[in-house]
């Protein structure tokens, strides 16, 4: 994983790596004029490749339409998002010992449009692959994809919990 994180164990780091490749759905969180915005999307982890020449960070994949969000980030492109998998709910011996167990990765960056025709479908062909891999190599519908925006979410921070609700688990 190349996003440093200094304070994440090795366990964290591979829990962390795990968590973004599987978690099934990020919440994206934004600022506009009216206040937070939050919204669920699909998206793909895509970790940076330290060896190879040019290559950027660790970065989510993100396609939407044009909307609040896109209006948001065309105004201030920072997002944080949260992600969690692995998420049961534990009644426990008494009520104040029930909760939720549960991994997450809270993710701070900047949110860049990618308008290189080459990134662009690339960084969809792999949102694809993680939702639908028989469907990654499949042409894209040009009208569809004329209107879709994939953004890259640098990954400037980054920080793992796991809570499991009883210590026997």
């Amino acid at each position: 994983m190349s996003t440093q994180v200094p304070h994440l164990t090795p366990d964290e780091r591979r829990q962390t790596e795990e968590l973004l490749h599987q978690a099934p759905f990020a919440f994206v969180a934004v600022v506009d004029k009216s206040g937070p915005y939050v919204v669920p999307m699909n998206f793909a982890y895509d970790p940076g490749d330290p060896s190879a020449p040019g290559t950027t960070a660790d970065r989510l994949l993100l396609h939407t339409g044009a909307g609040r969000k896109t209006a948001a980030l065309a105004e201030d492109p920072r997002v944080c998002v949260a992600l969690t998998a692995d998420a049961a709910y534990k009644q426990g011996p008494a009520p104040c010992d029930d909760g939720f167990a549960f991994r997450a990765v809270l993710v701070e960056g900047r949110a860049i449009l990618l308008e290189d025709a080459a990134e662009r479908e690339a960084a969809l062909r792999a949102i694809v692959a993680k939702y639908d891999p028989g469907a990654a190599g499949a042409p894209f519908d040009e009208a569809v994809l004329a209107e879709t925006l994939v953004y890259a979410v640098v990954i400037e921070s980054m920080s793992y919990k796991q809570r499991p609700r009883h210590p026997a688990e």
